[in-house]
């Protein structure tokens, strides 16, 4: 009891600050969803859910907020090219860095998706991850949480190139699909990170993949109610929808015991979408989970296979 009131305390103080402070400050640059899969993978998980070290996790973090604003203002391809030459790049930076810490994926894939040009949202995306590092050390010294020591992953060899080609492939046609038809959030950046996560046959999401599609979309679908209902329909405040999303996002991952971080992102990511697109947003999040799901298990099968996640 005691670990799940300090972690969903940690949450609510981290929601209300972030999002708190964009509607404060009018930007909306400082809402970066992926901090909510941060404190799953760091703060609610029984686990840390990669390999990485705390210093990696604000370097990774730093470089690819940066990288994502870099390809919106200097990069002159259209998105249905720049978002699978942003997740190839993505993909290298993580074998390189020798950790498992996917979530640097959405750092660079978000700007690109949204067309964020401001160099708010790089400073915001460190700080909070800042923030979520010190949370982490919090409940460690409160004896919540065990210390876990990261042991780095060797560099990459031939076959961790070919399983990242296997990954880009599905994301280049996705997006192929997709863009075109508006259902961009298909590939919405914490779905890419779930993808690379699935694509571990090691992964326990895969064991229960439909739980695990219905969780994600479950969570989708109360960040669009809790935005739609309270801002949109009561004119309430925001915070108070990213709020309500994050217990109710809470409550599904505690009751389901599926701490898969990406979650944490697709229920706070229709906080910052244009409003016309909330209304589909659940549907293209459960066709882009059941989909990447669906490829994970077809392509990526033997668990005797090290895919570095």
């Amino acid at each position: 009891m005691k670990k799940k009131i300090t972690y969903t305390l940690l949450t609510l103080f981290t929601i209300i600050f972030m999002v708190g402070a964009s509607e404060i400050l009018h930007e909306k640059e400082i809402i970066f969803p992926e901090i909510t899969a941060l404190l799953i993978g760091g703060v609610v998980a029984p686990k840390r859910s990669w390999q990485t070290s705390r210093i990696r996790m604000i370097i990774l973090i730093a470089i690819c907020s940066v990288t994502g604003i870099v390809f919106v203002r200097f990069i002159p391809l259209p998105l249905i090219a720049k978002i699978p030459f942003a997740f190839l790049i993505c993909q290298l930076i993580l074998v390189f860095s020798k950790t498992t810490f996917a979530p640097l994926i959405s750092a660079t894939i978000l700007p690109i998706l949204m067309e964020t040009e401001s160099i708010i949202y790089p400073l915001s995306a460190v700080g909070f991850t800042v923030l979520i590092i010190i949370e982490e050390w919090i409940i460690i010294k409160l004896h919540i949480k065990e210390e876990e020591h990261f042991i780095p992953h060797p560099l990459p060899k031939y076959p961790d190139f070919f399983h990242i080609f296997l990954r880009v492939i599905p994301v280049l046609l996705a997006t192929i699909i997709v863009i075109p038809l508006d259902f961009s959030f298909c590939i919405a950046p914490p779905l890419l990170v779930a993808f690379t996560e699935f694509s571990n046959p090691s992964c326990k999401a895969r064991e229960h993949y439909i739980k695990t599609i219905m969780v994600i979309t479950l969570c989708g679908l109360f960040g669009v109610l809790s935005r739609y209902i309270f801002t949109i329909t009561l004119g309430l405040p925001l915070t108070l929808s990213a709020v309500v999303a994050a217990l109710t996002m809470l409550l599904v991952i505690t009751l389901s015991k599926s701490y898969l971080p990406p979650v944490g992102a697709i229920t706070i990511l229709p906080m910052i979408i244009p409003a016309e697109g909330l209304a589909t947003y659940p549907v293209q999040i459960f066709l882009g989970a059941a989909v990447f799901m669906g490829i994970s298990l077809i392509l990526f099968k033997s668990k005797t296979t090290d895919l570095r996640l």
